[in-house]
């Protein structure tokens, strides 16, 4: 996790930020990160503000958890290892037409998914993670309609006999359908969870398997496309337990 979005997942110590930024006092870096987050989404910050007690409400804690990974997604900028790699995402997302709130949400969720998406240590910060991740987005900011329909079209054909292609169809048409319904993302493991519920959950042992390998084979594909990462690729398999795929 990244220490600013760590420092920021704590109520109070996000409270003390915002009410020494209205009083005029002086920031050091992390809190002018934070200080600029809650300025650019004030709604927010005003929840935030409202709240009494330690409870946090769901509205509260969704407040919280968004000011803190936006205040950890401008620090990056300046971090010497990910400046580069974050201006280049931020400039692909810009050239596809995002605006500067949906190009700063998505270097937000990268930084989410660094710090929630997998069993790890949460008090470390996995920056090759982030690195690659943000070296992925120019490939998928540019993935048009047609890019997808190909790449279904290419990994359906790939198939060995029709009982496989059968269900590479089904998991490749429900993979990018959860990931990509919204625009082309980073396949994140609360995708492959869903992926997993809907298409697998409930199959025979043949049928899960088929369809885990075949979801393996997927992602390897989407690799060779540059749309993911070897660190990537391979935590995605390891989920499926198909390191080796």
């Amino acid at each position: 996790m990244h220490p600013v979005l760590a420092r920021y997942l704590t109520a109070d110590v996000a409270k003390e930020t915002l009410r020494k930024q209205q009083a005029g006092g002086a920031l050091d870096p992390e809190e002018q990160f934070f200080a600029e987050a809650a300025k650019a989404h004030p709604r927010q910050a005003a929840i935030l503000m409202d709240v009494g007690g330690r409870v946090l409400s769901s509205d509260a804690q969704a407040a919280l958890v968004l000011l803190a990974a936006h205040a950890a997604a401008r620090a990056i900028q300046e971090d010497s290892e990910l400046t580069e790699a974050t201006k280049k995402a931020r400039e692909a997302l810009t050239e596809e037409g995002a605006s500067e709130e949906e190009t700063d949400a998505f270097i937000a969720s990268i930084l989410l998914e660094e710090a929630f998406g997998y069993e790890q240590d949460v008090d470390s910060f996995d920056r090759e993670y982030v690195k690659e991740s943000l070296g992925e987005v120019p490939a998928l900011a540019a993935l048009t309609k047609e890019a997808v329909d190909a790449l279904f079209v290419g990994f359906v054909k790939a198939s060995k006999d029709d009982a496989e292609r059968k269900v590479r169809e089904v998991m490749a048409r429900a993979l990018f359908d959860i990931a990509w319904a919204e625009g082309p993302a980073p396949i994140n493991p609360e995708h492959i969870e869903a992926l997993l519920d809907a298409q697998v959950a409930d199959k025979s042992e043949e049928e899960q398997e088929e369809k885990v390998h075949a979801t393996a084979h997927l992602l390897q594909a989407l690799a060779k496309e540059g749309l993911m990462g070897p660190l990537r690729l391979s935590r995605l398999r390891a989920m499926l337990g198909e390191e080796d795929a």
